[in-house]
């Protein structure tokens, strides 16, 4: 199915007519959409295996027992702050992910609140975001 046919689908489904409100991304932009997200995803993903190779460090040197007891809580305390940063930068991949799922779904660029447009300079900003600004409270 091309993403015209998936989008004019959706928009029938969700109750709109797309000749009406019209098209929201030309399909020719499409591969474009496609090649930022991957580049954003292959950045998420690199900073996701560093942080995890930290923590890793991290976390065997909090159980090195050569190490003081200081030595050990402050690797501990580093641990966890790794470890945090890493499931927010996860979850961020993750909505890059999602974000390459619409693209091949014709859901790209369409608010999952209200089913809107979702405005090209807020994708451009942001090209995972999932809603339009009216829904994103």
């Amino acid at each position: 199915m091309t993403a015209d046919r998936a989008i004019s689908s959706l928009h029938t489904a969700a109750g709109r007519d797309p000749d009406r409100q019209g098209r929201h991304l030309h399909p020719a932009a499409l591969p474009q959409w496609h090649a930022l997200l991957g580049l954003l995803w292959q950045d998420r993903l690199e900073r996701v295996t560093q942080l995890s190779l930290a923590y890793h460090d991290a976390e065997a040197a909090a159980g090195d027992r050569t190490s003081d007891r200081e030595a050990r809580l402050a690797a501990s305390r580093q641990a966890s702050r790794v470890l945090h940063r890493a499931v927010t930068e996860r979850r961020a991949l993750a909505e890059i992910e999602a974000a390459i799922s619409r693209l091949g779904t014709g859901r790209f660029g369409w608010c999952e609140q209200c089913g809107g447009v979702i405005a090209t300079a807020r994708l451009v900003h942001a090209p995972q975001i999932r809603y339009c600004a009216s829904c994103d409270c």
